[in-house]
């Protein structure tokens, strides 16, 4: 059998055929960011320090460009019906707005649902529930962690009372007892003082650092101070403060007030314990503190049942230790 050759005119047509459709295939527009899947997205972190807890419930979102960042307003759910669940009822929260301290990119009033007054106890559970007509149902349960017990050492409460007689080397340190809820903590030392002011006495606060760019002086350029780590399988913790770094956050107290009058009156060490949402969610967008794992672009840590987002809760103690009338840094 011979084989016949294809016409030349042929060939220059599938020639142009595959052309054209190349051409019609490289001319569709490409749009890495795939369909939008719509949720709901809840965020609220329950705390025993303050009598109002708030509750979030927005909606995902697709920018028109690539720029998450030119989206400049909010994207609420607005049939959103939001309760919390306690052992001892059901409490329905309120929808308001609030202003925003940070205008720079959302110009409007921030939308959420608050729950005035309610304060969770430490050690009990609670869920936060939201209900949508379009969305369905989403909730999550958090067990806000329990108190803790804070002692401090003699020798640090002689520091605290009368810094200038001790070694500026010397540590004040504090021993915390946790519970066994509690998944992250941080320890901060702080310094409240009383400064006459124009309009009168004003109360005012500080903190003190752990460590700076110069320790060895004691310095607070680029000052370091604590921030929400794991806690030891142990639940038990001890906190130390350096004598130096205490007496030079108070000598820039006076520094900033050379003229005025200044009365510190105590020094409080307070215990923020976070519960296993909380602190697993704050440990996701704090890679730096945990820099030996292998990091996945993977969406950030959720604990929703029924949609995206997290719902958290800390509890919160301190230790209390009133100064002298003599103080050394009054003046």
């Amino acid at each position: 059998m011979k084989w016949k050759r294809c016409p030349v005119g042929w060939k220059a047509s599938v020639s142009v055929l595959l052309l054209s459709v190349l051409f019609i295939t490289c001319n569709q527009p490409f749009d890495p960011r795939g369909a939008l899947d719509r949720s709901m997205v809840v965020f609220s972190v329950l705390s025993t320090d303050r009598s109002m807890q708030f509750v979030r419930v927005d909606q995902s979102y697709m920018p028109v460009v690539y720029d998450p960042l030119s989206v400049t307003s909010d994207n609420p759910v607005t049939d959103a019906r939001v309760y919390i669940r306690a052992i001892n009822g059901v409490y329905p929260l309120t929808d308001t707005s609030l202003m925003r301290q940070d205008t720079s990119r959302y110009k409007s009033p921030m939308k959420l649902f608050v729950l005035n007054p309610f304060r969770p106890r430490s050690g009990e559970t609670y869920e936060v529930v939201v209900q949508s007509v379009f969305y369905g149902p989403a909730s999550s349960s958090v067990i806000v962690p329990g108190s803790s017990t804070i002692v401090l050492s003699d020798e640090g409460g002689q520091i605290l009372d009368h810094p200038e007689q001790r070694a500026k080397s010397q540590q004040i340190s504090f021993s915390i007892q946790m519970t066994g809820v509690s998944r992250g903590y941080v320890g901060k030392l702080l310094l409240y003082y009383d400064v006459l002011k124009s309009t009168g006495w004003v109360e005012e606060r500080c903190e003190v650092p752990l460590t700076s760019a110069d320790s060895s002086n004691f310095t607070m350029e680029y000052a370091v101070y604590p921030q929400l780590k794991s806690t030891p399988p142990t639940s038990l913790a001890t906190e130390f403060f350096k004598n130096g770094f205490y007496q030079s956050t108070i000598n820039v107290v006076n520094s900033r007030y050379s003229s005025n009058r200044v009365l510190f009156k105590w020094a409080t060490f307070v215990v923020l314990q976070a519960d296993k949402n909380l602190f697993e969610y704050f440990a996701s967008t704090h890679a730096s503190y945990d820099p030996y794992s292998t990091r996945l672009d993977e969406p950030l840590v959720s604990s929703l049942n029924g949609g995206i987002g997290f719902v958290g809760a800390y509890s919160v103690d301190s230790l209390v230790r009133l100064l002298p009338e003599n103080f050394w840094g009054n003046r």
